[in-house]
């Protein structure tokens, strides 16, 4: 077993929403079934993936899942954060999470189900387009014009067609989230789901991360949005005054509220 064999695999599962088997694996990698085979039983005897005995198909291990929930654990802007969206579902009923910016994606490092009765929900590890979330274009808000264009010099198809289909359409959102302090998404990556999103970070560290909302698009109007918004920005200016955050704390409040 090769550690870049295993990397390509474990990053092509990322795309999966099942157990996969040998053959699958070899077709999608190209290798040899005999190769793909002693890779996948390797990665099962050290805890990368287990194995059905009844399907004898794969999925990720124990030991990725336990990784996971380590990753960045113990941060304190992390940990300040995930406590006040706790408070945040607590208090509104609705799915919280904390996601970060990795290029053009996002991707979710803490989520926590509400108690609505249409739960949104997005497991920690998720990848989106940072382009089609409120989370990605409040973090992406955060860059420099310039950074921004390098990384959209070839715009992505949008996968709604709500979402942002080019660059300068996507750029006018960025000055929206740098004027309001807030941003919204509804129905862009995928049907029916809503979300509120700020950003926050930690100058100490230069980690930004994107604090949100998610509900259902239907069941929640657009004052009720702005509630939420309001929730999420009390939270982030609390964040920001504790770690010297002076790009969120900066925005005028009377522009975040009136934000639409």
């Amino acid at each position: 077993m090769t550690l870049a064999n295993a990397a390509a695999l474990l990053h092509w599962l990322k795309s999966r929403r099942s157990d996969i088997a040998v053959g699958e694996a070899s077709a999608a990698m190209g290798w040899p079934k005999s190769t793909t085979s002693r890779l996948l039983k390797n990665m099962q005897r050290y805890g990368f993936l287990e194995r059905d005995p009844a399907t004898r198909r794969y999925r990720l291990g124990l030991l990725i899942l336990e990784l996971a929930g380590h990753h960045r654990a113990g941060e304190p802007l992390l940990e300040a954060a995930d406590a006040a969206l706790a408070e945040l579902t607590r208090q509104s009923g609705h799915a919280t999470g904390i996601s970060i910016l990795d290029g053009i994606e996002v991707v979710v490092l803490r989520s926590r189900a509400g108690t609505q009765p249409l739960r949104v929900v997005t497991p920690p590890g998720s990848r989106g387009p940072a382009w089609a979330a409120s989370t990605g274009r409040a973090l992406l808000a955060r860059l420099p014009d310039a950074e921004i264009v390098a990384r959209f010099r070839d715009f992505p198809q949008p996968p709604r067609p709500a979402a942002p289909h080019s660059l300068p359409v996507l750029m006018q959102r960025i000055r929206r989230v740098r004027s309001a302090g807030w941003e919204e998404a509804s129905d862009e990556q995928m049907p029916g789901l809503g979300g509120v999103s700020v950003a926050v970070a930690d100058p100490q560290t230069g980690d930004a991360m994107a604090l949100y909302v998610a509900f259902s698009a239907l069941h929640v109007n657009r004052q009720q949005r702005r509630e939420l918004a309001a929730m999420l920005l009390d939270v982030a200016g609390q964040l920001a005054r504790r770690f010297g955050d002076t790009v969120h704390a900066g925005a005028p409040p009377v522009a975040r509220r009136a934000h639409g």
